[in-house]
């Protein structure tokens, strides 16, 4: 039960409906029910064993939904393959191969529509590349070439309005972002922190960048938030951490995985300006994963260290609102 001090400052939106995606501490008013309601920490949703990919892979890049999943590329074992992937929210099962065998790539759009860019050719040398390819649902074509080649960058939007940003340049990291609009990509703004192994979420002009390694050896926890021409500051994570993954939107996003201090199993939730830790982790840690899909509905898969590296899990986020009832002073 909530008290008036608990929930005094906290604007409260007054609706006909729940809303179909609340995210954790949100209150509103249901004008119907005439009931105050909020989403607590007892109803964030859990994370689940899913099936495993057919080739275990890690630097792999991904796409689709938690029912309509893609996984793209990768290293296995031995050494980097082209193998696509495809998920039906149980089981896995071969799509068609990708033309440039990479690592370090990353993908958008959905599994009968994909995007993936970057990467690298060979997984121990500065091989990387400009190289864009798009899916129809059984198989891959040539599209146009990044400006600039980079791997482990960030992405988010969709096959004819992709967003890459970010990025390894083998020297350096880089803060260069790039639009797809379904043919060949143009210059954007640029972030403004550069920075490598980061996540994205989001679409080409509502786009997220979810920490990363702003030097190729440390951690941040900044994010930034992109309006289609430029980046501005967004809310901080909990903890800074480089190779993870991230799906949703810039107002919904989900970041799980990755490397910090340790390989955590830690997810955190973002609302448009800040992040909230979930009491929701990861059954197994790792890092270089592919994360698809929404903040209540999402899909890690892959990653290291291996045997993670065929491991699928589920998340299913919020379910009914819990009832909050006022009391006090």
């Amino acid at each position: 039960m909530a008290t008036y001090k608990d929930i005094k400052g906290t604007s409260i939106q007054v609706v006909s409906s729940d809303p179909s995606n609340p995210v954790l501490g949100q209150i509103w008013y249901n004008s119907t029910s005439q009931s105050l309601k909020g989403l607590g920490a007892s109803s964030v949703g859990a994370w689940s064993t899913g099936g495993n990919l057919g080739a275990g892979r890690y630097g792999l890049a991904g796409a689709g939904t938690q029912t309509a999943g893609l996984a793209v590329s990768g290293e296995a074992s031995p050494g980097l393959t082209n193998a696509t992937e495809e998920y039906n929210g149980s089981t896995w099962s071969g799509g068609g191969n990708l033309g440039t065998t990479r690592y370090g790539l990353v993908g958008t759009g959905t599994q009968t529509a994909g995007l993936v860019m970057g990467g690298k050719t060979t997984p121990n040398a500065a091989t990387k590349t400009t190289a864009t390819e798009e899916y129809d649902g059984s198989s891959w074509t040539n599209g146009g070439a990044l400006t600039t080649a980079r791997f482990f960058l960030g992405s988010a939007g969709t096959q004819t309005a992709g967003l890459a940003f970010g990025g390894d340049i083998t020297t350096a990291s880089t803060a260069a972002t790039e639009e797809y609009g379904g043919t060949s990509w143009t210059n954007g703004g640029n972030m403004g922190t550069a920075r490598e192994a980061l996540a994205g979420a989001g679409t080409q002009t509502a786009g997220l960048a979810i920490a990363g390694s702003p030097a190729g050896s440390n951690e941040t926890n900044a994010c930034e938030e992109y309006d289609g021409s430029s980046w501005t500051a967004g809310g901080t994570m909990s903890t800074a951490i480089r190779y993870l993954g991230g799906c949703g939107t810039q107002t919904a996003a989900l970041a799980f995985g990755g490397f910090g201090s340790s390989t955590p199993t830690q997810t955190e939730q973002y609302d448009g300006s800040s992040w909230t830790t979930l009491s929701a982790t990861l059954n197994t840690a790792r890092l270089k994963l592919a994360g698809v899909g929404t903040q209540t509905s999402a899909l890690a898969f892959g990653g290291s260290p291996r045997p993670s590296d065929a491991l699928t899990e589920e998340f299913n986020g919020a379910g009914s609102p819990t009832t909050v009832t006022l009391s006090g002073s």
